[in-house]
């Protein structure tokens, strides 16, 4: 277990450099788990959006999650996720024995569903609706931005059988909040957040 923890380590250490140099995508549109797995009866992965209704935020924001890499068809999930809402995602194989459409039903779960029943990994992108998540929108109670920054995720890798797990990580999750400047753009810097 220690040696899987720490192979586990150097990937999302090496993803993590390779997404900041390799995409030119801004941290405010695109985040990304550099791992998720699922197979046919015991692992998934399971994802949470929540939108805090921040001061800042629009009050709804769209997203698309797709995974990468899975060997696997793989299907995409699109939605919006509006103030106050939380939705859980499920990375799950389609044969799933216990997560599935049928077990879990909520019109804010949605299920990323890999159609080989084997045991399979990648990675989960997920990324902003809005092509412009720079702009703001002025508003009567205030300046709102629409980018990911505006919302919260949190993820695990599940394995139910033995009642184990271990955290998800998102590369350009909110850590590089835009300052608001007086006109209606953004620039690069910390401090909206």
């Amino acid at each position: 277990m220690r040696k899987t923890q720490f192979f586990v380590l150097i990937i999302l250490l090496a993803f993590l450099v390779s997404v900041q140099s390799a995409y030119a995508v801004p941290k405010n549109r695109v985040a990304v788990s550099p791992y998720v797995q699922t197979d046919a009866n015991s692992t998934y992965s399971f994802v949470g959006i929540t939108h805090p209704s921040l001061n800042t935020s629009v009050t709804q924001i769209g997203l698309t999650m797709s995974p990468i890499g899975f060997s696997a068809t793989a299907g995409t999930s699109t939605f919006t996720i509006g103030a106050g809402e939380t939705y859980r995602i499920f990375v799950v194989s389609t044969n799933h024995s216990t997560i599935n459409s049928s077990t879990i039903t909520n019109s804010n779960v949605l299920f990323i569903a890999a159609t080989n029943g084997s045991s399979e990994s990648g990675q989960l992108r997920m990324e902003l609706s809005s092509s412009n998540p720079t702009a703001v929108q002025i508003t009567a109670s205030g300046h709102k931005v629409n980018n990911l920054n505006q919302i919260s995720m949190w993820g695990a890798i599940v394995i139910p059988s033995s009642s184990t797990g271990f955290a998800m990580e998102f590369v350009g999750d909110a850590h590089d909040s835009a300052a608001l400047q007086a006109s209606t753009t953004l620039v690069n810097g910390r401090g909206i957040n």
